[in-house]
């Protein structure tokens, strides 16, 4: 008895077998003095392969020879038992019948496949404007094959476009010229490994100032004066006073339009001014004296 498949040798050990094929008894249809057949009919005996005892019978019925005198069938449908993938077995054919049992020599040795299943750690990696290079890893049994592919022209797996069993794939990112971010996907054994890069920042904006009043007068005995700054969001500006009398309250800095806020303190001496500087403006500021100059 052998098992055959597109690739059959005596001795190979045949991979997910599906077929039975044997030669019958030689008495296949050989019928006794009282029209009894004496081949009634033919059971398989499957054994983990090098054991004595069998691992499950099957029964195969009498199927007809075919042309060329071979028996085949599919035993697999026939199993009560379904085999474990993974493992491996020899099986013997016997014709039995009211003389007795005849059992063939044991088969080629015979297995099914691993069922494959895959998976991959990290599922995703962002990435600056500027690209990089990353990896991921496929985890699978050992027999199992995959591959690695691209879905996007500025993605480029590096090394691991293939492979059997759990491996690495690394893949480059170029750089993003364009203001958008954007997401592009390497397949690799059939999941999605997600790359997500930045795009480039606009440019900054062309910024110019105005100060609202461009200048300002204040009593001796001093106040709160406020200033505003016009601008386009996104103009970084400062405010700054060279006065100890004329401090600035708020709005030391800003970006896009705001206020500053200048504190005076009350002036007992004669007249005074200074210059503040605001949003690269030059902001006059003049405060009467109580006492006028002799």
């Amino acid at each position: 008895m052998v098992f055959c498949c597109a690739s059959f040798a005596a001795a190979q050990s045949i991979l997910d077998a599906r077929r039975v094929e044997f030669q019958p008894s030689s008495d296949h249809s050989v019928v006794d003095g009282n029209g009894i057949a004496m081949v009634d009919r033919y059971t398989m005996d499957i054994f983990l392969a090098g054991a004595a005892t069998p691992y499950e019978t099957v029964d195969l019925g009498k199927p007809a020879p075919e042309p060329d005198g071979y028996i085949r069938l599919d035993f697999i449908a026939l199993l009560p038992v379904p085999l474990t993938p993974g493992v491996i077995y020899e099986a013997t054919v016997s014709a039995v019948g009211p003389g007795g049992t005849g059992t063939s020599s044991r088969s080629n040795t015979f297995g099914l496949s691993v069922a494959c299943s895959f998976s991959i750690a990290p599922t995703m990696q962002s990435f600056p404007r500027s690209g990089g290079s990353g990896s991921f890893t496929v985890t699978t049994a050992a027999t199992c094959p995959w591959t690695a592919v691209s879905q996007a022209p500025w993605l480029s797996v590096t090394a691991g476009a293939s492979g059997t069993g759990s491996g690495t794939v690394s893949f480059g990112v170029a750089p993003n010229t364009a203001p958008d971010s954007r997401n592009g996907v390497v397949l690799a054994a059939g999941w999605n490994f997600t790359v997500v890069q930045a795009g480039q920042p606009p440019p900054p904006p062309e910024c110019s100032y105005a100060v609202s009043p461009t200048s300002q007068s204040v009593a001796w005995n001093g106040s709160t004066v406020t200033f505003t700054v016009s601008t386009a969001g996104g103009c970084a500006w400062t405010a700054a006073s060279p006065a100890s009398w004329a401090v600035i309250a708020s709005g030391a800095s800003g970006n896009g339009p705001g206020t500053v806020t200048v504190t005076v303190a009350r002036n007992s001496g004669t007249s005074r001014s200074t210059t503040l500087t605001i949003a690269q403006q030059s902001v006059p500021l003049t405060q009467a004296g109580k006492r006028r100059p002799r």
